[in-house]
């Protein structure tokens, strides 16, 4: 799988576990930094298939074949033959075209209910109710089942028709790919999907490349259906964030934003403040544009921590002398928007 390559840089060593957090979303603040510092954080969930074994059978892999250098810090680097490699499939690869709502949905359970509304939808359509449903987790089950019994009665396979006609319209104005692939993924009557092998032969794709296609394509649905009322809206709106935050962290972020501060935070909520300052780590990686950064880290606060840290933050080694590691963390990160802006 050379796709891997593109989340290594010739550069600069990165941590092979952090790309296989991000790729899989287990969202630790380590790993949502660390993400953002190697400009991979959209990538979070589009690979939640992954596995450990199956990860480091890749890593391995490219190792061996001399397109990867990994050290004992379990850091990993491209190669001269690595990066040339990378540079010579740009062109062939599946560039992401809405990974910007990486936060919005787990495209994992969108897809799930998604198929299978389709497929009842369509079956309903055929007046059929002898055919074997997919397969897909009870909980995704019966909320197809509530929003179907809400919808039949209403002109709805039309309507579900036309929501999914001017949604195929906007992606294919963005990628044609993605249109051919969504409308080839879904199961109808007497229709079945496109394997991920089968998308792989049509778009001249690799098989991991497909999965990333129809992460984008999840994401893109989840944020057409964020924005337009219809059937989409009212199947997948359940499973939709509202912010880039976990929920807990969300609760500390706004009681934060209201003035309260971090033991009182903590006291409230029946949390260490070791954890209400990771959620509000959280906060200022995923939404820096959000925050008060002179409350956050004041002035004065910024002007030590300057004198002890310079040069790219990534390169730097806490100093328990001069602050505490929550400060360092903030410190690390705000540096990261300022000279991002």
């Amino acid at each position: 799988m050379t796709e891997l390559l593109r989340f290594f840089s010739y550069h600069q060593p990165r941590r092979i576990r952090v790309i296989e957090n991000t790729l899989r979303s287990r969202r630790t603040v380590a790993t949502l930094f660390w993400a953002q510092q190697y400009g991979i954080l959209k990538w979070l969930g589009a690979y939640r298939s992954l596995t450990r074994p199956d990860f480091d059978h890749l890593i391995k892999k490219l190792v061996s074949q001399k397109l990867l250098i990994l050290d004992e810090q379990a850091q990993a680097r491209l190669t001269e033959e690595g990066a040339a490699l990378l540079k010579k499939e740009e062109t062939s690869r599946y560039d992401p075209a809405f990974f910007d709502w990486y936060w919005l949905a787990n495209t994992h359970r969108v897809m799930q209910r998604l198929l299978l509304a389709v497929q009842v939808a369509s079956e309903y359509s055929y007046h059929q109710n002898k055919y074997a449903p997919l397969t897909i987790p009870y909980e995704e089950m019966l909320a197809v089942k509530k929003w179907f019994r809400n919808n039949y009665q209403h002109d709805f396979t039309n309507r579900l028709y036309l929501d999914l006609q001017r949604f195929g319209t906007a992606i294919a104005s963005e990628d044609l790919r993605l249109a051919k692939d969504f409308f080839n993924l879904l199961i109808g009557h007497q229709k079945a999907g496109w394997t991920p092998n089968q998308a792989a032969v049509a778009l001249n794709l690799s098989v991991e490349d497909i999965s990333f296609l129809r992460h984008d394509e999840m994401l893109a649905i989840s944020a057409y259906a964020r924005n337009f009322p219809g059937p989409l809206q009212q199947l997948l709106t359940p499973i939709l964030r509202t912010s880039p935050l976990n929920q807990s962290a969300e609760v500390t972020y706004n009681f934060y934003a209201q003035g309260q501060e971090i033991p009182t935070i903590a006291q409230e909520r029946h949390l260490k403040e070791s954890t209400i300052k990771e959620h509000l780590l959280e906060a200022a990686i995923l939404m820096p544009d959000k925050m008060d950064w002179d409350r956050f880290l004041p002035t004065n606060k910024r002007a030590v921590l300057a004198k002890a840290y310079n040069g790219s933050p990534v390169t730097w080694q806490f100093n328990d002398d001069i602050s505490s590691f929550y400060e360092y963390r903030l410190y690390q990160i705000y540096q990261g928007v300022i000279n991002e802006n």
